[in-house]
């Protein structure tokens, strides 16, 4: 089993850091709400791979992804319904389109497994560009664990925020998922993204909270948690955003 340590590194890595990590490394490989853990990490495997996709390659280079056919170069252990959705948000998320989206839902794709599996992607991407700012190679993925999915969908959940279903803080209270936004009524709307699916946004922001802010210390401008102050985090995350045609 993969044990995720920065001690013999020449600079320090918080701790807080490195237990975040390993949370959202051991439930990459337990069934989620809608896949199993062997799903979960052929996803994983799937959206490292994208990378040396030649069809990727050329579709992010092409004016519009639309514009360039051909088969993606994948691993063969998912339908090609998921590798298009895995290649397309980890190499060209900034060209998503709405028609895109739903012509994989009118293809068959279940909304609930397409937010977790984003989930996953993302959760995988947070810590294999951390190892690679650190110049490590990325950790060996981890060991599938037995289980079935709960499939437990927001019985509040209903589609006017996004392309897919999500589940509006107001809308929680009273029911089993209120947790999700701590009684809160309102909660940003990166935040309600993957709410269709609550573990997978608990889980990923559980890793936010380390490698990034805890939510009240976003706002609060009279104290400083990093090593850089508030304006230095921004300003990297505000270039990250644009490299990567995040317009959130």
């Amino acid at each position: 089993m993969t044990e995720i340590s920065y001690q013999d590194l020449p600079w320090p890595v918080r701790e807080d850091i490195t237990a975040a990590q390993r949370r959202a490394w051991d439930r990459l490989g337990r069934a989620g709400t809608w896949l199993t853990g062997a799903e979960r990490i052929a996803i994983a495997e799937e959206a490292r791979h994208a990378s040396h996709c030649k069809l990727c390659q050329a579709r992010k280079e092409a004016l519009s992804p639309q514009g360039v056919s051909g088969s993606h170069d994948h691993l063969g252990r998912l339908p090609a319904l998921e590798v298009e959705q895995i290649h397309r948000i980890r190499t060209d998320p900034g060209r998503l389109s709405r028609s895109w989206y739903f012509g994989l839902r009118d293809d068959g794709m279940a909304e609930e497994r397409y937010v977790e599996t984003v989930g996953v992607i993302v959760t995988t991407v947070a810590i294999d560009t951390f190892t690679k700012g650190l110049g490590m190679e990325p950790w060996p993925l981890p060991t599938v664990r037995p289980g079935a999915p709960s499939r437990q969908r927001p019985i509040a959940a209903k589609r006017e925020l996004a392309w897919v279903a999500t589940l509006p803080p107001a809308d929680a209270v009273g029911t089993p998922d209120e947790d999700l936004y701590a009684g809160r009524p309102t909660a940003a709307h990166i935040y309600q993204a993957m709410s269709l699916v609550p573990a997978e946004v608990k889980g990923f922001f559980d890793l936010v909270t380390s490698q990034y802010l805890p939510p009240a210390a976003m706002t609060d401008f009279d104290n400083e948690y990093r090593a850089i102050n508030h304006a230095q985090i921004e300003l990297v995350a505000g270039r990250v955003s644009a490299l990567n045609q995040c317009v959130y």
